[in-house]
């Protein structure tokens, strides 16, 4: 007896079909989880719009039109360059499959990013931020991002067996993958008191609070409930849902003491250090701060100034890149337009005028 062939997908079924392959070797290459999400997003809009075309069959005309329509919606030019990326990206994942013979994303030219000069803050406003701060969590978490120069994402990833107190370092995960990031004596104090007794866990934790279970009716009877636990592979909370079946007829009081029996308590206190703040999390708490006093204020704005400090102080670039982990020199360049202190400490010493 010949058994039944699966059903043909349709063509908008092929294209998220091969997202999802794409989002797969996204992970095998060890993209961070925030470039895989931005990718995959870009790669999907792409597929919306194509509609019945197979991804496979679109040239650089199609690419093009459909830049035109991410740039309609009003977004910034990096937005763009970045969408243009995850199509080379993606169209290459398709190239190396045998899937096509070319990438039509590589014959898109788009105009050059013109590189702002980033704002930073002066050594005195650092001191009023400082000052601001109201719990040790808090001036912890600026001491680190301003003395380390560390991105937010890589402040998130830090872990208490990972700082060493003697050598003054801490490994990270980030954007370049792993690296040190070294910090000043200064903040030496401020790390130890806020590890405390921890041996293990996220340097800068959130504390869950115990979620209160509520059942919602759902149909003929049925109820439904979820509860968060923690997934040591993703390395954040997850929802789990629970149901009681229909057939069971139970009145909501006695629904209510089935999850009360069967869903563990520990998963609704997860223990401290356990889970890593989220991705917003570190610019809220800057914020917050910066509120406080008047200034404006996220984890890039210090990590700028972090590096304009240095440079203000004689620190060499070379120097300067390796700490902030740039993979090119000419990312840290724009550094040197702004520290103009140390221009006019030049610009007073060597000019003829000023002897």
């Amino acid at each position: 007896m010949y058994s039944r062939s699966p059903p043909m997908l349709s063509t908008k079924e092929c294209n998220f079909d091969l997202a999802t392959r794409f989002s797969r070797w996204l992970r095998v290459q060890e993209y961070t989880s925030g470039t895989q999400r931005q990718y995959l997003a870009s790669v999907r809009l792409l597929c919306q719009f194509l509609d019945d075309m197979p991804a496979t069959e679109a040239t650089h005309l199609d690419i093009r039109d459909f830049l035109a329509v991410v740039a309609h919606k009003g977004l910034k030019r990096a937005t763009i360059h970045r969408t243009l990326h995850a199509l080379r990206s993606f169209f290459d994942f398709l190239n190396l499959g045998g899937l096509i013979n070319w990438s039509p994303p590589r014959f898109v030219r788009l105009r050059r990013v013109e590189r702002n000069v980033p704002r930073v803050l002066t050594e005195k406003q650092m001191s009023i931020l400082l000052s601001a701060t109201r719990d040790l969590q808090e001036r912890t978490m600026v001491e680190v991002i301003y003395g380390t120069g560390a991105r937010a994402g890589e402040v998130r990833s830090m872990r208490v067996e990972d700082v060493d107190l003697k050598t003054r370092r801490i490994r990270v995960i980030g954007k370049s993958g792993q690296r040190y990031v070294l910090f000043p004596r200064s903040i030496t104090g401020y790390l130890r008191r806020h590890i405390g007794n921890r041996r293990s866990g996220y340097l800068f934790v959130t504390r869950c609070l115990p979620r209160k279970l509520k059942l919602y009716a759902g149909a003929n009877g049925a109820w439904r409930s979820c509860y968060y636990k923690v997934d040591q592979e993703k390395g954040r909370s997850v929802r789990v849902h629970w149901r009681v079946p229909a057939g069971e007829k139970l009145t909501h009081a006695q629904a209510m003491k089935r999850p009360r029996r069967e869903i563990p308590k520990s998963v609704r206190d997860i223990p401290v250090g356990q889970k890593p703040l989220g991705c917003v999390t570190v610019r809220c708490v800057l914020v917050r701060i910066g509120l406080r006093v008047g200034i404006h204020v996220n984890p890039q704005l210090l990590r700028h100034t972090f590096a304009t400090h240095l440079m203000d102080h004689g620190a060499d670039i070379r120097m300067i890149q390796k700490m902030l982990g740039h993979n090119n020199v000419g990312t840290t360049q724009i550094y040197a337009h702004v520290s103009m202190s140390q221009v006019q400490k030049v610009l007073d010493k060597c000019h003829p005028r000023n002897l």
